[in-house]
């Protein structure tokens, strides 16, 4: 990780002794764990948001939407010329 930020989170003593002991037994640290809840969460809210702005939209506009993104997976996937 070349970029990392560092915060600090005040929670309760309880809560932070059963995550160390769960963390520990899942041999991961309490660093990593957050790292993955952290992560996990903000994938779940942008597929919120992602779905909340397809349903706004009429099912001709997300039609539109998808072969846009399939011209540009694929003139991506095309070799690039050296």
């Amino acid at each position: 990780m070349k970029n990392i930020a560092g915060f600090t989170v005040r929670i309760p003593a309880s809560l932070h002794k059963k995550a160390k002991e769960i963390s520990k037994k899942e041999s991961k640290s309490l660093n990593e764990v957050i790292r993955e809840l952290i992560k996990d969460w903000l994938k779940k809210e942008e597929e919120k948001s992602l779905f909340e702005a397809f349903s706004a939209v009429g099912e001709s506009d997300v039609e539109y939407a998808f072969n846009a993104q399939k011209e540009v997976i694929l003139a991506d996937e095309k070799p690039k010329k050296v």
